[in-house]
Protein backbone atom coordinates (compact mmCIF):
# COMPACT_ATOMS: atom_id res chain seq x y z
CA UNK A 1 0.00 0.00 0.00
CA UNK A 2 1.53 3.65 -1.03
CA UNK A 3 2.12 5.70 1.93
CA UNK A 4 1.98 9.12 2.53
CA UNK A 5 3.66 11.42 5.01
CA UNK A 6 1.80 13.52 7.61
CA UNK A 7 3.04 15.99 10.01
CA UNK A 8 0.90 15.20 13.26
CA UNK A 9 1.12 17.62 16.49
CA UNK A 10 0.63 15.51 19.49
CA UNK A 11 0.83 16.66 23.31
CA UNK A 12 4.77 16.09 24.57
CA UNK A 13 2.83 12.88 27.15
CA UNK A 14 0.92 11.55 24.37
CA UNK A 15 4.25 10.98 22.19
CA UNK A 16 5.99 9.50 25.50
CA UNK A 17 3.54 7.46 26.25
CA UNK A 18 3.58 6.26 22.50
CA UNK A 19 7.34 5.43 22.66
CA UNK A 20 6.41 3.71 25.52
CA UNK A 21 4.07 1.23 23.52
CA UNK A 22 6.35 1.54 21.08
CA UNK A 23 8.92 -0.29 22.76
CA UNK A 24 7.39 -2.78 24.80
CA UNK A 25 5.73 -3.87 21.45
CA UNK A 26 8.47 -3.28 19.36
CA UNK A 27 7.36 -1.09 16.70
CA UNK A 28 7.71 1.62 15.32
CA UNK A 29 6.20 4.62 16.75
CA UNK A 30 4.40 4.91 13.16
CA UNK A 31 3.46 1.30 13.54
CA UNK A 32 1.52 2.44 16.64
CA UNK A 33 -0.03 4.99 15.43
CA UNK A 34 -1.14 3.24 12.72
CA UNK A 35 -2.78 0.64 14.32
CA UNK A 36 -4.26 2.94 16.88
CA UNK A 37 -5.88 5.27 13.68
CA UNK A 38 -6.92 1.72 12.16
CA UNK A 39 -8.33 0.16 15.45
CA UNK A 40 -10.55 3.90 15.77
CA UNK A 41 -11.39 3.82 12.18
CA UNK A 42 -12.78 -0.02 12.62
CA UNK A 43 -14.70 0.54 16.07
CA UNK A 44 -16.22 4.07 14.37
CA UNK A 45 -17.43 2.01 11.31
CA UNK A 46 -18.61 -0.83 14.07
CA UNK A 47 -20.78 1.26 15.81
CA UNK A 48 -22.12 2.91 12.68
CA UNK A 49 -23.32 -0.22 11.64
CA UNK A 50 -24.72 -1.00 15.12
CA UNK A 51 -26.84 2.24 15.14
CA UNK A 52 -28.19 1.43 11.39
CA UNK A 53 -29.02 -2.23 12.67
CA UNK A 54 -30.59 -0.84 15.76
CA UNK A 55 -32.80 1.90 14.07
CA UNK A 56 -33.78 -0.45 11.74
CA UNK A 57 -34.73 -3.37 14.14
CA UNK A 58 -36.40 -0.83 15.87
CA UNK A 59 -38.67 0.05 13.03
CA UNK A 60 -39.31 -3.94 12.49
CA UNK A 61 -40.52 -3.75 16.28
CA UNK A 62 -42.74 -0.89 15.74
CA UNK A 63 -44.05 -3.05 12.78
CA UNK A 64 -44.49 -6.20 14.34
CA UNK A 65 -46.43 -4.52 17.36
CA UNK A 66 -48.74 -2.83 14.83
CA UNK A 67 -49.34 -5.80 13.77
CA UNK A 68 -49.80 -7.80 16.73
CA UNK A 69 -52.17 -4.81 17.77
CA UNK A 70 -54.33 -5.09 14.43
CA UNK A 71 -54.64 -9.35 15.10
CA UNK A 72 -55.60 -8.59 18.72
CA UNK A 73 -58.30 -6.31 17.36
CA UNK A 74 -59.73 -8.99 15.24
CA UNK A 75 -59.41 -11.88 17.36
CA UNK A 76 -61.52 -9.38 20.43
CA UNK A 77 -64.51 -8.84 17.41
CA UNK A 78 -67.33 -11.74 18.11
CA UNK A 79 -67.71 -14.49 15.70
CA UNK A 80 -69.70 -17.41 15.46
CA UNK A 81 -68.98 -20.50 16.94
CA UNK A 82 -69.38 -23.85 14.73
CA UNK A 83 -69.85 -27.10 16.34
CA UNK A 84 -69.94 -30.28 13.90
CA UNK A 85 -70.52 -28.18 11.15
CA UNK A 86 -73.90 -26.85 12.30
CA UNK A 87 -73.97 -22.64 13.75
CA UNK A 88 -73.82 -21.86 17.07
CA UNK A 89 -75.01 -18.37 18.79
CA UNK A 90 -72.82 -16.42 20.64
CA UNK A 91 -73.54 -14.57 23.54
Amino acid sequence: MPVVKLGISFPVELVEEIDKISKGLKKSRSEVVRDAITKMISDYKKQQAIEKAEKIYKEIAEDEKRLAEDFLSICAEPVARYKTGKKVKTK
